[in-house]
């Protein structure tokens, strides 16, 4: 069995701002230096990680989740540039085929997976999905991957008990709108707080509705919170809550925008961060990793470190000095988060006996 399966969607550079005629964070050399950097660490050598090449999914696919209505209005703005899907999301003429590629990429992990053939999974794909609802898109999401895959393990693999766990800095909204009310799919999105950062919703208060109160769960990072914060965290409510749920398939939206040289948001993850978390969920489920956001220069380096941790290989040292960053950092972190930390024990307890 090898122990990592890699996917990844090579049509994705036929979505691109530039085919449009403007820059954005979001485009084709984010996977371009994850590849760059992979082909240079020797990562991919067929015994600790594979590349599995995958076939594009199919509309029926991307209707377990989005609505006929949406999907189609997606396809018409391929047809014309000035139309978009949503705020802060561009559309080119190939994107649509794009999208349905990367989705078939995030189907082919979770097969490999649920049938055995390895242990964990990394589909490597863009566009990112998670700010993407049934009928909407925004932060240049356009298909709701993780939701599309575990509707998919659902109906296809008869799984029962799905999480999805998100580290992007930005709140999982639109996965928690797809599951908000269904208790078979656990929701966990670990973010900036969202006070300070698009998409200003996934707060704490927010836990789902009827019949799935507390099976979505929004814990928001105080702005310089760094691996002590990710890691208590995890170890008080995401590892406890997991043991009493129980999931067959864990989802993570493993986005890269939570570390410390991201411009964009405010997090201190360093690689170890990283590391330490996927080791933690590595040890005790099985794990389809799908990329979502991060728009610096070490994509290739962080991929590198999850598919590590995946296959249970040793971290590369980082080079982050933890006592600096943390000394140099505001003093109110560490206190907003315990605030944080305790008022979401106590919205959680009467579900999760925290």
């Amino acid at each position: 069995m090898v122990h990592v399966g890699v996917t990844l969607n090579e049509n994705h550079y036929l979505h691109d701002s530039l085919l449009n005629g403007f820059p954005c964070p979001e485009n084709p050399s984010r996977l371009k230096k994850i590849q760059e950097y992979l082909k240079y660490t020797g990562l991919l050598d067929g015994v600790r990680c594979h590349i599995y090449n995958s076939e594009p999914a199919t509309v029926r696919d991307v209707l377990r989740v989005h609505t006929n209505e949406y999907v189609e209005f997606v396809k018409s703005c391929t047809k014309d540039p000035r139309l978009s899907p949503g705020k802060d999301v561009y559309i080119c003429p190939s994107s649509f085929d794009v999208l349905l590629g990367a989705t078939g990429c995030v189907l082919n992990a979770g097969d490999l997976v649920v049938t055995g053939k390895c242990k964990h999974s990394f589909a490597l794909i863009r566009p990112p999905g998670h700010h993407a609802g049934p009928d909407t898109s925004s932060g240049f999401c356009i298909f709701n991957n993780s939701g599309v895959l575990a509707r998919y393990l659902q109906e296809v693999h008869g799984l029962e008990r799905i999480a999805i766990i998100n580290i992007d800095a930005h709140a999982s909204d639109g996965t928690h709108a797809v599951f908000e009310a269904d208790p078979s799919v656990l929701c966990i999105s670990i973010h900036q707080d969202q006070s300070t950062l698009y998409p200003y919703k996934g707060f704490i208060r927010d836990i789902g509705v009827r019949p799935a109160l507390g099976y979505c769960i929004n814990m928001e990072m105080p702005p310089e919170s760094s691996n002590p914060e990710y890691n208590v965290f995890y170890d008080e409510v995401v590892d406890k809550v997991l043991e009493k749920f129980h999931p067959q398939m864990v989802i993570l939206e493993c986005g890269f925008d939570a570390y410390h040289k991201e411009a964009l948001t405010k997090l201190n993850l360093t690689i170890t961060g990283y590391y330490q978390l996927i080791v933690k969920l590595a040890g005790k489920w099985n794990i389809v990793s799908l990329l979502e956001g991060g728009y610096h220069d070490d994509l290739g380096l962080l991929t590198s470190v999850v598919l590590r941790a995946l296959a249970g290989e040793s971290n590369i040292k980082d080079d982050v000095d933890l006592i600096d960053l943390l000394a140099s950092r505001h003093a109110k972190t560490r206190k907003d988060f315990n605030n944080n930390l305790s008022l979401l024990k106590m919205r959680l307890e009467p579900y999760w006996d925290l």
